[in-house]
């Protein structure tokens, strides 16, 4: 999991967290702005991890192969 996606899965999760304060202290309808953010955040933690699996899936996996090797051969230099 890239940052990005993490610190939306904490954003979804603090707000789901502000939205049950919320709604015990007032009414649904004064929370519902914090529900609609909660959700919105995992729509686009969703978006973005679905976006980012399909790039990977993109590339093939013997380019993947020859990256690796080269970074051994880099490594091996040092």
């Amino acid at each position: 999991m890239k940052l990005n996606e993490t610190l939306l899965l904490a954003g979804a999760a603090g707000a789901l967290i502000i939205w049950i304060a919320e709604y015990q202290r007032t009414t649904f309808l004064d929370s519902y702005p914090y529900l609609m953010m909660c959700l919105g955040l995992l729509f686009t933690f969703q978006y973005i991890r679905n976006k980012r699996l399909q790039r990977e899936k993109a590339i093939s996996p013997t380019i993947k192969q020859m990256a690796a090797d080269q970074k051994k051969k880099k490594k091996n230099k040092q």
